[in-house]
Parts: C-alpha cells; sequence; structure tokens
C-alpha cells in the first residue's frame, strides 16, 4: 500500500484535532473540622390581645350572673364596659396586660373601686374580682 499525500495530510489532521479535543482536569475536594450545628430559633407566639367580647361568670352581692365584657386596646392599656341584666354598663378606667395576666379597674355603684385579675389562655380566662366588702371568682371565655 502506498501513502498518498492527502492521505498523509488527513493523518496530521486527525493528530492535531485529537490533541486539541484531549481534555483533562483534576478536582481534590476535602472536608476538616467539625461540622457546626446551629438551632433553629424558636417561634416567638404573637402577643396576647384580650381585645373583644366576653362572657364571664361571677358572684356579686351573693347572686350569680353573667357579665358581657367588652375590651379595645386603648394606649399602652386596655379600656371598655362591664354590663348586665343586673345593672348598667360600667366602664373599665384602666386595664393592664403583663403576658398572660389582665388586671382591669372599674368604679362600682358605692363610689369605691373594683379590681378583676384574670389569667388567659387562648379563648379562656380565669380568676377573681373584689371590690370592698364583695367579691368572688371569675370564669369566663371569649363571645363569637
Amino acid at each position: 500500500m502506498r501513502i498518498r499525500p492527502d492521505h498523509l495530510a488527513l493523518a496530521a489532521a486527525v493528530v492535531l484535532l485529537g490533541a486539541a479535543c484531549t481534555t483533562t482536569s483534576s478536582t481534590t475536594t476535602s472536608v476538616s473540622g467539625t461540622p457546626v450545628m446551629t438551632q433553629l430559633p424558636v417561634p416567638v407566639p404573637p402577643p396576647l390581645d384580650p381585645s373583644g367580647k366576653w362572657t364571664i361568670a361571677l358572684v356579686a352581692q351573693g347572686q350569680s350572673m353573667e357579665v358581657v365584657m367588652e375590651l379595645a386596646k386603648v394606649g399602652d392599656g386596655y379600656g371598655g364596659t362591664l354590663s348586665s341584666e343586673a345593672f348598667p354598663p360600667i366602664g373599665i378606667t384602666k386595664g393592664t396586660l403583663t403576658g398572660k395576666q389582665l388586671v382591669l379597674v372599674f368604679p362600682v355603684p358605692t363610689g369605691d373601686t373594683g379590681t378583676m385579675t384574670v389569667t388567659i389562655e387562648g379563648d379562656v380566662m380565669t380568676g377573681e374580682w373584689s371590690m370592698p366588702g364583695d367579691g368572688s371568682k371569675v370564669s369566663g371565655k371569649r363571645a363569637n
């Protein structure tokens, strides 16, 4: 077999093309040290807001009664009304929320001041109310 000059040119092109298309690479990865575990932040529940209408059971002057309490945010505290079939609406003059504890201050018919201190868990409240010469346990729930 005889090598023709065009075969020589073709062979040279194949060698050059093969050399141009050859790829060589090397990658080395090493990991050292101790992995660091980070704890996700604990979700913080939204602040408690007792605003709205509540139905409360209590005893006043020896009589069991249901009282409707309507609360609204006023400045840094809470205000609203207490009402029942037994008495006209009474304005809440001061309401302070600390954590889950709500303390309400209101005037009473004797001219004195009454207080209601309740702990709120979700849509339920429990605690007590008092005024000079009267008071009782309190339980209530958020009205829908």
